[in-house]
């Protein structure tokens, strides 16, 4: 195998523009536009036949193994309501997004509005110093994403 790396998580929405504006908020920049349409090479590779969509692929910093979000809403055939997960069932759950400065945005994601799962964990060092770890919030269409902070290196 030669895979490298991660290059995006599709996520698909109910609402392109809503959810588009939200990951903006968050930092993600729009890095390749997909015209509101369908195209038979897509409907061929995902299996889903005639289709019509609306969307974007959306990045998180500059680099070359930047983070990206294949961000999607089926106008046809159309989205249906989801059956909420809960962070126990199978599959893929929760995205983590790490963070320089944990306090500043959990400020600014309290200013959006946003519902957080739990008030911010911290971890005690073994020196006995606090520091944040994470907390858990849901994006428009009920997806947990997780707010981290990693230790610095050693």
């Amino acid at each position: 195998m030669h895979i490298t790396s991660m290059y995006h998580i599709n996520i698909n929405c109910r609402d392109f523009d809503v959810s588009l504006a939200f990951y903006q908020k968050l930092g993600f920049v729009v890095e390749m536009p997909f015209p509101e349409a369908g195209h038979p090479m897509v409907g061929e590779g995902l299996a889903v036949g005639d289709h019509w969509v609306k969307g974007a692929l959306l990045r998180l910093g500059s680099e070359h193994g930047a983070t990206r979000l294949d961000l999607l809403e089926w106008i046809r055939p159309r989205n249906q309501e989801p059956s909420p997960l809960t962070l126990t069932d199978p599959g893929m759950v929760r995205i983590a997004l790490s963070t320089t400065d944990f306090e500043a945005d959990v400020a600014a994601l309290r200013e959006m509005g946003v519902s957080f799962l739990s008030d911010p964990i911290y971890r005690t060092l073994p020196d006995g110093t606090r520091v944040p770890f994470f907390v858990c919030f849901r994006d428009p269409d009920g997806n947990v994403l997780e707010l981290v902070q990693r230790p610095l290196p050693a």
